[in-house]
């Protein structure tokens, strides 16, 4: 926790002086719908990084071949890739800021952003949804108005490590499922970060 709280006292003095040179601008003088951006990327991920669940992928036609483990792995990370980034969107909206999950582009000309991106380190099902797991290694970036970009913050993030927070799995689910997990660790990036634009004094979206 100690070298948490260090993270975002580090993350939060890069922040405020990366931002001290740069007057805010008002929208109507910018001509930007969005002048302070957060932009959330969907996290990069490889079919390696997956642990099916080995119940899973037979054909219920005797005979025929299941999918191929490849393209489960693939269709596994991609639904964890997006349940990521919604959850990270979403909690940072609910938090007050103008966030959007955008896979290209970024802030507005003349706009500046907050990037948050990563890369999947493991993906587990687990057996049955028991013992499923996400870990990440997340990264926020700040984006100038001049289009130079700095990193603020690199740290890791483990579903097992997180608290649930209030959430529930999704009705019908035998449990908390991969998507879940996703879900787990994206809403604890989103707090994570919105401590970070607040201690900076990241405007919020009713500041457009």
């Amino acid at each position: 926790m100690r070298s948490f709280l260090a993270t975002i006292a580090a993350a939060t003095a890069f922040l405020a002086a990366a931002l001290s040179g740069c007057a805010l601008q008002h929208p109507a003088a910018t001509g930007n719908l969005h002048p302070n951006l957060i932009v959330v990327r969907e996290f990069a991920f490889s079919p390696g990084v997956v642990t099916l669940d080995p119940s899973l992928g037979f054909s219920l036609n005797r005979g025929e071949p299941g999918v191929p483990a490849e393209r489960r792995a693939e269709s596994a990370a991609r639904a964890a890739a997006f349940s990521l980034a919604d959850a990270i969107t979403q909690q940072l909206t609910q938090l007050g800021y103008d966030a959007a999950h955008i896979e290209s582009g970024g802030a507005e000309p003349g706009g500046r952003a907050l990037i948050v991106t990563g890369a999947f380190g493991g993906i587990v099902e687990g057996h049955r949804h028991e013992g499923a797991s996400v870990t990440v290694q997340a990264e926020v970036d700040y984006r100038a108005p001049n289009g130079g970009l700095q990193q603020l913050s690199s740290f890791p993030m483990d579903s097992r490590r997180v608290p649930a927070g209030g959430l529930v799995p999704a009705p019908g689910r035998l449990g908390p499922d991969v998507n879940y997990q996703a879900t787990l660790v994206g809403a604890a990036i989103g707090r994570y970060v919105g401590d970070l634009a607040r201690t900076d004094k990241w405007p919020g979206a009713a500041a457009r």
